[in-house]
């Protein structure tokens, strides 16, 4: 999903703050903020520590929250 004008803004306002580092700011710039469904189902533990780290770094950089909510396959 395309990342908008003011979404790249906020980013390079948080790197410039030093609120992320360069790899977390091309990391956003390239994925932006948006959060499907499917990325709450882990397929196994490295995509669940991803997962979570996009998650901090959204909720750092443009302040939304993520409720503690897991999916699980059944």
């Amino acid at each position: 999903m395309p990342v908008s004008r003011s979404d790249k803004a906020k980013i390079l306002q948080a790197y410039f703050e030093n609120t992320i580092s360069k790899d977390e700011m091309e990391f956003l710039l390239a994925n932006g903020k948006y959060i499907g469904p499917a990325e709450w189902v882990y397929s196994n533990e490295d995509e669940k520590n991803m997962q979570e780290q996009k998650r901090e770094l959204i909720s750092r950089v443009f302040g939304q929250s993520f409720p503690g909510i897991e999916w699980v396959k059944t």
